[in-house]
């Protein structure tokens, strides 16, 4: 599409959670290019207000800042009530995060629930509390943000690609339950990406193969929005996870974990 038919595609306003940075603060950026007035929403309200000042003064739109922690349920609950306010047709919903890589049993329960609160359950919410008005319009878009991780087993990794296989398997189940309303649903799978993410997770960027720009992954994202219930960008990335789901179960379950054991290690010892 014309950047100019994006927004008689889909509505006016578009919102993006996670905006701050990486692959959430690329999409605002595109989306704005397209004439899309914004609501960004992350938990860094500091660099949320410099993306709102730089778009609006070079694109001339309008951008409402919320800060809002997915983790808290009250803060989920507010974002969503403020933005049935407006005539949003467009949702990014990008937000999330991972635990330090290693091994399950050492993550404490506190920080495995708040993961699972942002990465798995605030989606939901997000989707179920917007879709049921785009619907009755019978126009709209959703893009999530997941990861390979979550068309895979990947053991050394297992928290953060259940909460992830969590959202892999709403997303495309809502794919074919609102196919011929109007509304597209798009689940966006990235391998690595060039964001402080991995850092954040113990791998250092060396460990991390095909390597992809937040820009790309969002540029490619949005071409195929309307195309296709899921999308890998890098065909490493979808070579890598083609090889696991052709491999029997526990050979792909061993490799996808010898890799991940590897890279934690050479990270650590970097």
């Amino acid at each position: 599409m014309e950047n100019s038919q994006w927004t008689q595609r889909y509505g006016p306003t578009a919102l993006v959670t996670g905006a701050s940075s990486g692959i959430g603060e690329q999409f605002a950026r595109l989306l704005a290019q397209r004439g899309f007035d914004l609501v960004l929403t992350a938990r860094r309200e500091p660099l949320l207000l410099a993306i709102k000042e730089e778009l609006e003064r070079e694109f001339g739109i309008s951008v409402t800042c919320i800060v809002c922690d997915l983790c808290d349920p009250d803060q989920v609950g507010h974002l969503t009530q403020e933005v049935l306010r407006l005539d949003i047709g467009l949702v990014i919903s990008n937000a999330g995060y991972g635990v330090a890589k290693g091994a399950y049993l050492d993550i404490p329960p506190d920080a495995l629930e708040a993961m699972y609160r942002a990465n798995s359950l605030a989606p939901a919410r997000i989707a179920r509390a917007l879709l049921p008005v785009m619907v009755a319009q019978r126009r709209g878009g959703f893009i999530f943000t997941g990861s390979i991780e979550g068309d895979a087993v990947f053991p050394w990794s297992t928290a953060y690609a259940a909460s992830k296989a969590f959202l892999h398997s709403l997303v495309q189940g809502l794919w074919y339950e609102v196919r011929d309303s109007g509304v597209d649903v798009l689940l966006l799978a990235p391998g690595a990406t060039d964001t402080e993410a991995p850092l954040k997770q113990g791998i250092s960027r060396d460990q991390l193969v095909g390597i992809m720009s937040p820009a790309v992954v969002a540029e490619q994202a949005l071409a195929h929005l309307g195309v296709a219930p899921h999308f890998t960008p890098g065909l490493s990335n979808r070579l890598f996870i083609g090889l696991l789901r052709l491999l029997p179960r526990k050979w792909s379950i061993a490799l996808s974990g010898y890799g991940m054991q590897r890279a934690i290690g050479k990270s650590r010892s970097a």
